[in-house]
């Protein structure tokens, strides 16, 4: 007996098997699939940590997320909640590349915004062009991002050029003839130079002399001597960072600028650190501001630094006020082509005329509108008129709110700075 129950128990197990693989599977179901179906995924990249400017990548994040969680506070779009997916690119290219290529390949977002750096801008492109996914670059200044001619590439940032050349009418109304350029040693501070240079040339002003420097120079004493041999009209730094206020500290120390001989460029001179870096020694200088100066806010923006302030507690920079609006471009390219497919979106940002934080926003050259004739090759998805302005400080320890536009003529606060007195 035993035996033959020996047999039957095996044979019953035998049998359950067989059934139970007659019976109908049901169907594999992917815990991604249903989290994708109920949101519309836009990917953000920038500096969240060093090498990068990582202070101005985070509050890019933050303006982008605040724009998000408007959005979604009114519905969202197409039906379905906006997620934002925001990659640390550290500032480095090749960060930048595997980022754009993870947020397209396994986030599956439909859209890319944001980043700070020029250089990351350039290899996240690549990413984006291979796979046919838009990007409002945010920030990024190079030429060459837009004047890649590439159909998914939009910037709502000044390009260099264009940057350039709001510096150089200025200098040519000033009646300054005599000028010194310390620009970092990188991509960014030679093509700067190259820009600047020429178009100053196109005024007649020649006497330009360009020294490059390492950003992280911590003392510019010897180059700064040589220049007080034959001083110029104005002394200007074009390194970033703490390396320009380190310059205008030694700059100022050595009696150098300003004064009533030469007067001072500072870059960065609108980061909160500036005035905690140079003292006394930074009235007078002369800064380039992109976004938009108090002046000339509108509703959307005192709403957005108000809000910004109250949530995060500082009071952002330009390139925040660029992240918001481009996260608010994208969704609306989306609601407006009623799709998420790639080249729906691109279509419907060649055509979309915003109103945000920074003013009206359009593009004016696409598909439609080709580049042809003068028009420079970076015209190509770029916003025509991008927010740029020469300031100035008039005090010791001005707020940066309460600095005078010097330039553009039709929008100054203050009178045509042409050096202290």
């Amino acid at each position: 007996m035993l035996r033959k129950l020996r047999f039957v128990f095996p044979m019953l197990a035998i049998l359950a098997m067989v059934l139970a693989a007659c019976q109908p599977k049901p169907p594999a179901v992917e815990p991604t699939q249903v989290a994708e179906a109920d949101v519309i995924r836009i990917g953000g990249f920038g500096p969240l940590s060093a090498p990068g400017a990582y202070r101005s990548g985070i509050e890019m994040q933050q303006a982008a997320k605040m724009a998000v969680d408007e959005i979604n506070l009114n519905g969202g779009v197409l039906g379905k909640n906006v997620e934002l997916i925001f990659g640390d690119t550290e500032g480095l290219p090749e960060r930048g590349t595997a980022v754009t290529e993870r947020l397209i390949t396994q986030n599956k977002v439909v859209g890319l915004i944001g980043e700070y750096h020029s250089g990351v801008a350039l290899t996240e492109m690549e990413v984006a062009h291979k796979y046919g996914i838009p990007v409002v670059f945010s920030e990024p200044w190079s030429d060459d991002v837009t004047g890649s001619g590439y159909p998914e590439i939009f910037r709502i940032s000044p390009s260099i050029d264009y940057y350039s050349s709001i510096a150089s009418k200025y200098y040519a109304a000033t009646g300054w003839k005599k000028f010194v350029f310390i620009q970092e040693d990188t991509d960014y501070g030679h093509s700067s130079a190259e820009s600047i240079t020429k178009q100053l040339a196109g005024y007649g002003i020649t006497d330009v002399e360009t020294i490059f420097a390492d950003p992280a120079t911590e003392d510019f004493t010897p180059t700064l001597q040589r220049i007080m041999q034959n001083p110029p009209d104005v002394l200007v730094s074009g390194v970033t960072g703490m390396g320009t206020y380190r310059m205008v500290r030694q700059a100022c120390d050595l009696g150098l600028a300003p004064t009533a001989k030469t007067a001072l460029y500072a870059a960065d001179a609108q980061l909160p650190e500036y005035w905690e870096n140079v003292g006394d020694c930074g009235q007078y200088a002369l800064f380039t501001y992109v976004g938009l100066p108090p002046s000339l806010y509108n509703d959307k923006t005192r709403a957005f630094l108000d809000n910004f302030e109250k949530l995060y507690e500082v009071r952002p920079g330009a390139h925040a006020m660029e992240a918001y609006d481009s996260v608010y471009l994208m969704v609306e390219a989306i609601r407006a082509a009623g799709s998420t497919e790639p080249a729906a979106i691109i279509a419907a940002l060649e055509s979309i005329q915003y109103d945000g934080v920074l003013g009206k926003i359009w593009f004016e050259y696409g598909s439609k509108n080709p580049i042809s004739g003068d028009v420079p090759k970076w015209m190509w998805h770029q916003f025509p008129t991008p927010s740029v302005y020469i300031m100035q400080y008039t005090e010791i320890n001005q707020p940066f709110e309460e600095s005078v536009v010097v330039f553009p003529r039709e929008v100054s606060t203050g009178p045509l700075y042409t050096g202290p007195k």
